[in-house]
């Protein structure tokens, strides 16, 4: 808790008309409780409430961060939908993003980024990917920039068939070669995406 000496607050405000208009800015600033600290009264004030971390590891938001890429403009992420900042197609209040919106900065993306990933995709993953709990952190952030760049129920759905046996039957060794399966051979992402897939199979046996 932050406190304030009384004393001190009204010499603060000795240029005030009377005292009263002192006692009604205290009375703004919300003191919860009050006491005798040396024989002068003291006001004591609730500081802030923190902003809680995102339970996302930073592996993950490094990775993602990484081959998303902070773009401070809206732009077509290639189906034809309006993205802004990290790969965030919503802002953090709900709205989506629309053309025409104005640009971001890096750390409103970034807050974006986590706030997404954690509500959109961590969330879900931890409630579908099978053995998810024995799972390191390491290999959590793999598959959350795997879904995050691939859909967050790509787990049981069809086309994602050998990577979805590979987390059923534990078997883990088998993940980054089910990884590489999923780089659309042939087109024109396909070597951003092969760069994503290994740096993703680093991850998760690290």
């Amino acid at each position: 808790m932050a406190k304030i000496n009384l004393r001190d607050f009204f010499l603060y405000y000795k240029d005030t008309p009377n005292q009263q208009e002192a006692v009604r800015l205290l009375e703004e600033m919300s003191p919860i409780t009050c006491m005798v600290d040396n024989s002068t009264w003291v006001l004591k004030f609730r500081e802030p409430e923190p902003v809680p971390e995102s339970v996302v590891p930073a592996a993950a938001l490094d990775i993602i961060a990484e081959f998303e890429g902070f773009v401070p403009t809206v732009y077509d992420d290639g189906v034809g939908v309006a993205t802004i900042g990290y790969g965030s197609t919503f802002y953090l209040d709900g709205r989506q993003v629309a053309w025409g919106d104005p640009p971001i900065t890096e750390p409103e993306a970034r807050k974006m980024m986590e706030s997404i990933c954690e509500k959109d995709f961590w969330n879900v993953l931890k409630n579908t990917i099978p053995r998810w709990d024995e799972l390191n952190d390491n290999q959590r952030s793999a598959l959350c920039s795997f879904a995050y760049n691939l859909g967050s129920h790509f787990f049981g759905n069809p086309g994602f068939n050998t990577i979805s046996a590979c987390l059923t039957d534990k078997a883990w060794d088998e993940v980054p070669a089910a990884l590489m399966l999923y780089i659309n051979p042939g087109s024109p992402v396909e070597a951003g995406l092969r760069r994503r897939r290994e740096a993703e199979g680093r991850l998760w046996v690290s």
